[in-house]
C-alpha cells in the first residue's frame, strides 16, 4: 500500500473515532450520585429548655435618651419624666476672656434652656411640657417616689403645638422658640427662663437641677437627646466689677446629669421570658440542638415562635425591636454576645400575636462549628431607649413554649449506584 493511501486510511479512522453517538444512553461513572436531594421541614417543640431572664443591663441613666410618657388610663399606666443637673460656674466668674481678674456672681437676670425633641409621635394633640425645679441632690439613684413633692409645683408650662404655629415658630411675649430639624426628625426647644426660674446661688455654686413632664389630649410619649443633644442652659449673669454690677453672659453649660425616673417600676423577672423595659432585661435559650440536624445537613432556613404571655408594654405609638443573637459563651446573665450577626422582630405594644424571628443564619453557624454554645440570646435592639417590653411564655409552659422550625436539607449521598 502507497505512502499516500496510509494517510487517507489514518484520516478516514481518526474522523470515525469522534463521531458522537446521540441515540446511545449515558454510561454512568462509578462516583455519580446515588440518590436524590431530600428537604425534611421538622418543629422542635421541646428541644429549648433551661430558659432564663435576668434584668439591669442597662438602667435610665446609662440609656442614650431621656424618656418622657403620659399615659393615664391606658391598659398598663405609665408615668416617665425626664431628670437632669446641670453644676455652675462657682461664685466667681472672669470679668472678660482678656482679663484674668474675677467678680463674684451676684446672680441671674435670666436663662435660656435648650432641649432636643428627638422622638415625638406626630398624632399627638396640644402636646405640653412642664418645667419643675428639682433639689440639686438628684443622682443616678433618685427615684421617681424621691421627686413626689418636687413635682407639684411647674416653673414654666409650654405648649409645644401652639409654639409650632406661631409666627417663625418663636412666642413674641414669652420668648420661647422652636426650631424643626426636618432632615434629622427632630425638635430643637429653647426655652426662656426669668430671674425666678433660672435662679442662681453661688453658695450652690449655681447648680441647678430641672424636671420635666409632659402632657396631651392624647397618650404622650417623646424621647429628648442626652448626649451630645442633651440640655444646655445658657445663663445671663450679674457679676460685681469693683462694686458695680455688669452684665455677663459666659458659656453654655451642658448636663453633668440627665436621665429620667418611672413609674411604676419594671416588674420583677418571673418565670416568663422578658425583654425590654428599662433597666433593660435579656432572655436565654439553651437549644438541644439534635446531632442528626448540626452533623448530616445543610439548614436552609430556621424560624424561632414566641408566644407572649401578656400583652407587650409600652406607649401605644412606639413599637420596639428585639433581637435573637448567639452567645461566645454560656455564663447565664454575663453571657457574651456575638454582635456580628442577629435576627429581629418588631413588636408593637398591646399586640399578643405570636413572635416570629428568622434566625437561619445563626443555627447554620452552629452546625458549622460544633464548639459554639447553642443557646439563643433576646434583647432590645436599642437598650432602655424605649419603655417598651414583653413577656414570652417559658419552656415550661408546654402548650405556648418557644419552638423552632427548621427547615434543612439531608446530606447529598455520594458514592457508587
Amino acid at each position: 500500500m502507497t505512502r499516500r493511501r496510509l494517510a487517507l486510511l489514518g484520516a478516514v479512522l481518526l474522523v470515525a473515532a469522534c463521531v458522537e453517538r446521540l441515540s446511545a444512553p449515558a454510561n454512568c461513572p462509578d462516583f455519580c450520585p446515588s440518590g436524590q436531594i431530600t428537604i425534611v421541614d421538622t418543629l422542635l417543640t421541646s428541644s429549648i429548655h433551661r430558659d432564663s431572664s435576668y434584668r439591669g443591663y442597662v438602667p435610665a441613666y446609662q440609656s442614650a435618651l431621656m424618656l418622657a410618657a403620659h399615659l393615664p388610663g391606658a391598659t398598663d399606666t405609665l408615668d416617665a419624666r425626664p431628670i437632669f443637673r446641670i453644676n455652675g460656674y462657682g461664685s466667681r466668674i472672669r470679668l472678660g476672656t482678656a482679663d484674668t481678674s474675677t467678680g463674684a456672681i451676684l446672680g441671674a437676670d435670666s436663662a435660656r434652656l435648650t432641649l432636643y425633641v428627638v422622638r415625638r409621635d406626630s398624632a399627638t394633640r396640644n402636646l405640653r411640657l412642664q418645667l419643675y425645679r428639682l433639689p440639686i441632690t438628684i443622682d443616678t439613684g433618685t427615684t421617681f417616689g424621691a421627686l413626689v413633692t418636687p413635682f407639684t409645683d411647674s416653673l414654666r408650662t409650654v405648649n409645644i403645638d401652639t409654639l409650632l404655629a406661631q409666627p417663625g415658630r418663636k412666642d413674641s411675649v414669652t420668648g420661647d422658640s422652636v426650631v424643626v430639624d426636618s432632615a434629622n426628625h427632630r425638635l430643637v426647644l429653647s426655652l426662656k427662663l426669668d430671674t425666678a426660674a433660672a435662679r442662681y446661688v453661688p453658695t450652690d455654686s449655681g447648680t441647678v437641677s430641672y424636671g420635666v413632664r409632659i402632657a396631651a389630649d392624647t397618650l404622650a410619649s417623646i424621647a429628648f437627646g442626652k448626649v451630645s443633644l442633651g440640655p444646655v442652659l445658657q445663663w445671663y449673669l450679674r457679676v460685681d466689677s469693683l462694686g458695680a454690677p455688669v452684665a455677663r453672659k459666659p458659656g453654655v453649660l451642658a448636663a453633668a446629669l440627665a436621665t429620667f425616673v418611672l413609674a411604676p417600676p419594671a416588674a420583677p423577672i418571673d418565670s416568663t421570658l422578658a425583654v425590654g423595659g428599662v433597666p433593660s432585661a435579656h432572655s436565654l435559650l439553651r437549644v438541644a440542638f439534635p446531632k442528626a440536624i448540626r452533623d448530616s445537613s445543610q439548614i436552609i432556613r430556621a424560624t424561632l415562635f414566641l408566644v407572649p404571655a401578656v400583652p407587650a408594654r409600652g406607649a401605644p405609638a412606639d413599637s420596639f425591636v428585639i433581637e435573637a443573637r448567639n452567645v461566645l459563651a454560656d455564663f447565664g446573665a454575663k453571657s457574651p454576645i456575638d454582635l456580628l450577626t442577629g435576627d429581629s422582630a418588631m413588636i408593637h405594644p398591646g399586640a399578643t400575636d405570636t413572635v416570629k424571628i428568622e434566625v437561619t443564619n445563626l443555627l447554620q453557624q452552629w452546625a458549622a462549628d460544633s464548639t459554639r454554645p447553642t443557646v439563643l440570646l433576646l434583647r432590645p435592639e436599642r437598650e432602655a431607649q424605649a419603655l417598651g417590653e414583653i413577656r414570652f411564655y417559658p419552656s415550661v409552659a408546654a402548650a405556648f413554649s418557644p419552638t423552632l422550625q427548621i427547615t434543612f436539607v439531608r446530606r447529598f449521598p455520594f458514592g457508587a449506584p
